[in-house]
């Protein structure tokens, strides 16, 4: 299959949601059928990216929520500039595991800086550069803390109790009211989950 333009794809979701599973079998299924395509992640994607996205995620960092948010506009700003969009000009599907919404999700409304404001932000910032398709992969708590404690290397989130994940799970529910975004309940299967995921796409 020809792409004639790039399409942006975003998954997104609370901590061992299975984003990650699923975008291993959305590659695979781009291979089988020969559809250009690029991954990638967030934080991170380039070299800049990936040294913030350690001093973000790192349990050592002493950094405040601000710091934090500017750290993560930085890194999404160098990612945007030169892996997504050269990409997407190439015709290319795009996949990040995580983007944007995390970011109005955890520093903005976990963290209470504020959605509005974290949104301002970034249409000042990024110029409100977003995804054509967001997953939205839903878990209830108790299976996160139950696939939590199954992980080996766990970042500053992983390792947060059982309020911080609640308060997640809400703050998705609060953002995902625009068509782009695309509920997936995490609970069901890879196969069913993948077969949702191609269809919503239309590929």
């Amino acid at each position: 299959m020809k792409i004639k333009k790039g399409i942006f794809i975003s998954f997104e979701g609370p901590e061992a949601s299975g984003k990650s599973s699923q975008i291993i079998l959305l590659k695979k299924y781009f291979k089988k059928n020969n559809i250009p395509f690029y991954t990638t992640r967030e934080p991170g994607g380039t070299r800049i990216a990936e040294k913030l996205r350690k001093i973000i995620l790192s349990n050592k960092s002493n950094i405040n929520n601000i710091e934090e948010i500017l750290l993560l506009m930085a890194a999404r700003s160098n990612h945007i500039n030169n892996v997504i969009i050269p990409n997407l000009d190439k015709g290319k599907i795009v996949i990040s595991d995580r983007y944007a919404d995390s970011t109005f999700v955890y520093q903005g409304f976990v963290n209470k800086f504020g959605i509005p404001k974290i949104k301002r932000l970034h249409s000042d910032i990024l110029n409100n550069f977003n995804p054509n398709f967001t997953f939205i992969f839903n878990l209830k708590v108790n299976e996160i803390i139950k696939r939590l404690k199954k992980r080996k290397n766990k970042n500053k989130y992983d390792k947060n109790n059982i309020n911080f994940h609640k308060k997640v799970i809400e703050g998705y529910k609060i953002i995902s009211k625009s068509k782009r975004y695309i509920n997936i309940d995490a609970s069901l299967s890879k196969e069913t989950i993948h077969k949702k995921i191609i269809k919503s796409l239309n590929l």
